[in-house]
């Protein structure tokens, strides 16, 4: 079976890039399973040739000697290129043009004169669209682990809580078990419902009282792989026009799910939500109506009304349309799902009815 740089390297062979510079942490990630300490860092660079590949950082990281080469104030990263560029006859170096710095651009431009310097996009990001089968096990586990999370912390949803005091658990529930969180989990109560990415963690801490309405959108990561999961609670009993919206938007979500399997491009999934809900009645949202996920949170392809990304099997998309009345209340479904050959699989399984305490 070909390895993720085996399948890397056709896509060079075919577009006549000799080698190429990853800088991209995921990137990196992903092509040798190496990582540094944070992601917003240039603290290692990844090089591709046709026959080798070579891992560039500082002291502080261990990685294997047959591929490591140390970068210091004496031996810089550019030195290191221009040696191997002549080892191996480098003609083409191609660049992750979507993540580079000007000054770094600038930086290689001037410095490696023997190779031509090839700016791309979305190389690797697109090859990460469609998840091998380890990738695939992973997700599903990062999944689990948030409707585990879910289901043992929903008695916590109650009279008198805090939308931080939930954030809070949610997140001490995952570090306490070993896992970590996807992203700060989204709490928010009644009229903080209808901003569609509220911001719990500064917002004014709401708390529940009989007859509120809540969104919790929270995901875990696991072994590097997130999930992403968007779950709405009442305590008491629902009003009749909160139901029958909630009702609306969870056929929609369905139907949109459905119709993975079925359409070609993502865009069709977009318009077909926001024209079920304008039949509906009800507004359009200001968000997309989903992305992939893997090793990034919000990754390729995207699920917009000016997305050109094809539907394809194994790609991981989120699927989360929303309804929302600014002031009043608002509303968000969404599950991480595995589009198959046939059919498309919900990996996140935390029930969607609409629970009420």
């Amino acid at each position: 079976m070909p390895t993720r740089i085996d399948i890397f390297r056709k896509t060079l062979n075919q577009k006549n890039i000799d080698a190429f510079l990853v800088s991209d942490f995921y990137n990196i990630l992903y092509l040798s399973g190496f990582k540094t300490l944070v992601d917003d860092e240039r603290e290692a660079w990844f090089l591709v040739t046709k026959n080798n590949v070579y891992l560039f950082t500082d002291g502080r990281y261990r990685a294997p000697s047959n591929i490591l080469r140390l970068i210091t104030p004496e031996h810089r990263l550019t030195q290191h290129l221009k040696e191997i560029i002549e080892k191996e006859g480098i003609k083409t170096l191609g660049i992750e043009g979507d993540d580079l710095k000007f000054s770094e651009y600038q930086a290689f431009k001037n410095n490696l004169k023997a190779a031509k310097i090839i700016t791309t996009e979305r190389l690797i990001i697109a090859q990460r669209q469609i998840k091998d089968a380890d990738e695939i096990e992973k997700i599903k586990e990062a999944c689990e682990i948030i409707d585990r999370c879910l289901t043992e912390l929903r008695q916590e949803i109650k009279v008198g809580a805090g939308e931080k005091e939930i954030a809070f658990k949610i997140e001490f529930w995952l570090k306490n078990k070993g896992y970590a969180q996807a992203f700060d989990p989204i709490v928010a109560v009644d009229k903080n419902s209808a901003v569609p990415h509220y911001d719990t963690k500064s917002g004014n801490n709401i708390k529940i009282k009989n007859s509120s309405i809540i969104l919790i959108d929270a995901g875990a990561r696991v072994k590097d792989y997130n999930s992403d999961i968007t779950r709405m609670f009442f305590v008491g009993k629902p009003k009749t026009e909160m139901l029958n919206a909630y009702n609306q938007l969870l056929d929609i979500q369905a139907k949109a799910v459905e119709k993975l399997n079925k359409e070609k491009f993502f865009k069709n999934i977009d318009s077909f939500c926001r024209q079920q809900l304008s039949v509906a009645g009800f507004p359009s949202y200001s968000h997309s109506t989903g992305h992939g996920i893997g090793l990034q949170v919000h990754e390729y392809p995207k699920l917009s009304a000016i997305s050109e990304d094809r539907i394809t099997p194994n790609q991981v998309v989120t699927v989360e349309p929303g309804i929302y009345f600014s002031g009043r209340w608002g509303m968000r479904i969404e599950d991480t799902v595995l589009i198959k050959e046939e059919g498309v699989e919900a990996l996140t399984k935390f029930p969607s009815s609409f629970p009420s305490f």
